[in-house]
């Protein structure tokens, strides 16, 4: 009865993603270019939630420079679509390659320049641990955004870098919507496979796995690599919906903030929390902003610290508890009710 029940579950649970995705797919189709950018919105941050979840949520390394790899990745895709302006050869852009063709391309290597920088400073940032570790990847994202802001010719400085459009706002909806699904997919795929449980053993006790064979610095780089790469496709995509990117904002501290708001909501070290906590994130934002003016982030800061109050699992915890609670058959409450071993219903009377 129980499989049964489990095959039932799982089936509604099949259906009401197809539902949600199918609606998705249908959102720049049927609503505003407005409720398009937020929907856009939510996806990025949905892909930033995931991929610093796997990251903190999993691995145990809680980084504060995920912004960097984002804007990283939202420069070099600029580069590579508008190259120019940047002084780049044109060849970059292929030139003559239909317009699809040249935003994959400028996405691929947006994606593996924030991964290759992340190769390159993990073993570095990885000498830290604990908080220390999380100051560096601060002050990494610092000295990157600097860096971006001086560097004029390549940046446009604070007056930022204007993108070439190939791909319309639709289609770049679309395709973001296809990278995020790709996303929480791969995620899966990589929590359920060995290197996941590398990264939950080193997460929970690092001297333990450590002593049972396990190499920490294998699996927090290939964590932290992956995460760098994920967070560095949300901002080519970011770049090629908005055709305007900006080391000031693009790379700014607020990016990070709101990815931890999103984990932190959604519920820390599991796949589909940062879905719920995005999509609670964006729609508050959205609906305070809407009524309540310059002191929407103020109630929203209020809600956030209660919300951790009250359910500190976050969404996804709390609505798998309940479930689970209601799931659960009722326990004997009196055992002098119940008849002694060995006897019958005939011998009771």
């Amino acid at each position: 009865m129980h499989e049964v029940e489990d095959v039932l579950t799982s089936r509604r649970q099949v259906a009401v993603a197809a539902v949600v995705v199918l609606y998705l797919v249908a959102v720049p189709f049927i609503t505003t270019a407005y409720v398009t950018e937020i929907f856009f919105t939510g996806l990025v941050f949905v892909m930033l939630g995931v991929s610093w979840n796997l990251l903190a949520g999993y691995a145990g390394q809680v980084s504060l420079g995920h912004a960097a790899f984002f804007g990283i990745g939202a420069f070099v895709a600029a580069w590579v679509t508008t190259p120019t302006r940047a002084g780049l050869p044109e060849a970059l852009s292929l030139p003559g390659a239909p317009g699809l063709v040249t935003v994959l391309f400028a996405l691929v290597v947006g994606t593996l320049a924030a991964a290759l920088l992340a190769a390159v400073t993990g073993p570095i940032m990885f000498r830290l641990t604990g908080h220390y570790f999380a100051i560096g990847t601060l002050a990494l994202a610092s000295i990157i955004k600097l860096v971006m802001v001086d560097a004029r010719g390549l940046t446009g400085g604070s007056t930022g870098y204007y993108v070439s459009g190939y791909v319309g706002d639709d289609g770049m909806f679309l395709l973001t919507l296809a990278a995020t699904l790709g996303i929480v997919a791969v995620t899966y795929r990589i929590v359920d496979s060995p290197s996941g449980l590398g990264m939950r053993a080193i997460h929970d006790d690092e001297d333990a796995a450590s002593s049972l064979g396990v190499n920490p610095l294998k699996y927090k780089l290939y964590a932290f690599v992956l995460s760098s790469g994920m967070a560095g496709l949300a901002g080519g995509l970011y770049a090629q919906f908005t055709l305007y990117v900006n080391p000031d904002s693009t790379l700014n501290v607020v990016w990070m903030v709101d990815t931890l708001v999103v984990v932190i909501l959604g519920g820390m070290g599991t796949v589909l929390g940062p879905l719920f906590g995005a999509g609670l994130f964006v729609g508050l934002d959205t609906l305070l902003r809407s009524f309540a003016g310059e002191f929407a982030t103020t109630i929203e800061g209020a809600l956030i610290i209660l919300f951790m109050l009250f359910a500190p699992q976050g969404v996804y915890g709390f609505v798998i508890d309940r479930y689970r609670d209601e799931d659960e058959p009722p326990a004997a409450t009196d055992p002098e009710a119940a008849p002694l071993e060995g006897s019958t219903p005939e011998h009771n009377e």
